[in-house]
């Protein structure tokens, strides 16, 4: 999985970026401080805007051990371009690449302003 976000970029954009997990704080922060992250990430340790979303990912089996998680609840990976107005211009869910689409978001946020 490859985090390679340009930040400076996106801030350039006026655009806003946050990561959202289902992970408690405690993991967010040891996460993106191994990463070196530099934006924001919430906790969605309830599930709801993976649900609001569409990208909650409920098949147990798909984390590992269906024993061990029967009950665990992941989110799929995914990024979203929201407007001002709160309606979603951009979806790329679960992308098999791994890495962040620089190029595809910020062509998106051109085209918005």
């Amino acid at each position: 999985m490859a985090f390679q976000l340009d930040l400076p970029k996106f801030e350039a954009a006026h655009a806003q970026v946050l990561g959202i997990s289902v992970d408690f704080n405690a993991a967010n922060t040891a996460f993106a401080e191994r990463l070196g992250l530099k934006f924001p990430l919430l906790s969605d340790t309830r599930r709801i805007m993976s649900r609001a979303y569409g990208v909650l990912n409920d098949d147990a089996a798909a984390a590992g051990d269906p024993k061990r998680v029967a009950g665990y609840l992941r989110s799929k990976r995914a990024w979203f371009i929201i407007d001002r107005q709160g309606v979603v211009r951009y979806t790329n869910v679960d992308d098999p690449r791994g890495i962040m689409p620089n190029d595809e978001l910020l062509a998106v946020l051109k085209k918005l302003q």
